[in-house]
């Protein structure tokens, strides 16, 4: 009887388990791609952090040397940095597979808790499957929170009153944030949002202090950091930066694209959903889905969060909006597919784990950081190959010209770099670099624009290394 509740209870489940085996098969496609720019720098400072304590001034990169760092993420990047020390980056991408595919997991598991049918919650997940992943994998510190957000949403989310326990619970959760990941801004914020809500519903002057403690605690908590009031101006210069969202991709609104579509459809039955079924939601959840709704439209590098709040509300609106029937009993046939997609997934992962380590970060190339670090002058990496660079090679610190913390940036440096990256202003890059380290297909234009003046001394389909040919 258990052996027959088992494929049962496989088989209703069968169509989620499937897509979820599918995210599965995509995060192995995408294992060789797990460590870029952000996981290089959060190797790079958590290894500074190790050595030689918090940094308080730019002591990296030549361009910005000596302005203020504030290394907000430090306890994120240490962690990073320790995985590393004990098991290599191996250990590492794996890691990340597993705290991103958790955290889906995790959403998907409440969406079908909070009343989603089997086949809705499936198909939104379906759905966000492109977009979460485009956003979402790769190392770095954001990858720690995807599952502390899936929990503060569902302690924010539960019906009933905020009790004093679960109160401390939720600032603490924003206390660990604000040294992990940025996204602290977020956290405070739905915290704040629930402690409002309240208030409103059952008026300001409710004696019931916990609320007003939710509504000003988790701003109070973002300053719970080594930098103290140094984080306030930290937030201004990355997440209200205007020259972010000019200039960057990953900062900038959504825009159609094949990767996009998908995403924007959710939104688009997320706005029709609360037309037609709002009465199923309490007004804290549907605060959340028009700010998951936001979050979608207002950055790319926000879709993570978006999905996920979709996974986790939408599909019980939409069973209610398109009045759906009881779903019919699942034939056992569906439980043998799933554990098909699943064990193939599984399997698929370790296989493309246990490639050779060259293969986890082909796309640099270790010769590519020598032939660099053999050449005279400043070196030129770009935001993609900068703290690999410095990863490979500590000496070079202070001889690279800047990295991936734009925040360190001028408005008029970021928009040279970008620029730069598109092919004009080749004759006058930042920092004046003697040392080139491109990407053949991203840079191409670059490459193409610095030719007649550089010589090549190293060049793949991953990475071109070219010399200045005064230094060469």
């Amino acid at each position: 009887m258990r052996v027959r509740g088992a494929v049962s209870a496989l088989a209703h489940e069968s169509l989620l388990l499937v897509v979820f085996a599918g995210f599965l098969g995509v995060a192995a496609i995408l294992v060789p791609y797990q460590v870029s720019s952000d996981g290089w720098f959060a190797l790079v400072s958590g290894r500074l952090i190790a050595h030689h304590g918090l940094p308080h001034h730019d002591t990296l990169a030549a361009l910005t040397a000596g302005r203020e760092w504030v290394d907000q993420q430090w306890l994120g990047h240490l962690a990073i940095y320790g995985v590393d020390v004990v098991g290599g980056l191996r250990l590492l991408i794996g890691l990340n597979v597993v705290l991103v595919a958790g955290g889906f997991a995790a959403a998907c598991i409440y969406g079908r808790r909070r009343g989603g049918q089997p086949t809705t919650v499936a198909l939104v997940t379906l759905l966000g499957l492109l977009p979460f992943a485009a956003a979402s994998f790769g190392v770095r510190a954001q990858s720690l929170v995807y599952l502390p957000f899936v929990l503060l949403v569902a302690l924010l989310a539960r019906p009933g009153a905020v009790t004093w326990g679960r109160s401390a619970l939720l600032l603490a959760i924003v206390v660990v944030w604000a040294n992990v990941h940025g996204s602290a801004l977020l956290a405070a914020g739905l915290v704040s949002l629930r402690g409002a809500v309240a208030l409103v519903e059952l008026g300001v002057r409710t004696r019931e202090r916990r609320w007003w403690l939710l509504l000003l605690g988790p701003w109070l908590c973002l300053l719970a950091s080594p930098y103290q009031l140094h984080v306030i101006p930290y937030y201004g210069r990355t997440a209200f930066n205007s020259s972010f969202t000019t200039y960057l991709s990953q900062w900038a609104p959504t825009t159609f694209s094949p990767i996009s579509a998908p995403l924007l459809v959710i939104v688009f039955a997320t706005v029709w959903m609360l037309g037609r079924s709002a009465n199923v939601y309490s007004t804290y959840e549907r605060c959340l889905l028009v700010i998951g709704v936001l979050l979608a439209l207002l950055a790319v590098r926000q879709w993570a969060f978006a999905v996920l709040l979709a996974v986790m509300l939408a599909p019980v609106g939409v069973d209610r909006a398109i009045r759906k029937r009881p779903p019919r009993r699942a034939p056992a046939v569906g439980a043998v597919i799933a554990g098909v997609a699943g064990v193939s997934a599984i399997v698929g992962l370790v296989v493309a784990m246990s490639a050779p380590a060259a293969d986890l970060t082909r796309s640099y190339p270790n010769a590519a950081a020598d032939r660099a670090a053999e050449a005279a002058g400043p070196i030129y990496g770009g935001v993609e190959y900068t703290d690999w660079l410095l990863w490979r090679h500590p000496e070079l610190a202070g001889r690279v010209v800047f990295d991936v913390r734009y925040e360190l940036l001028r408005r008029s440096e970021v928009k040279r770099l970008v620029l730069f990256d598109a092919g004009s202003g080749i004759d006058r890059p930042l920092g004046s670099p003697k040392v080139f380290v491109l990407d053949p297909d991203v840079d191409s234009r670059a490459v193409k624009g610095l030719r007649p003046d550089v010589r090549t001394v190293y060049k793949t389909d991953h990475a071109v290394v070219a010399v200045s040919r005064d230094e060469s």
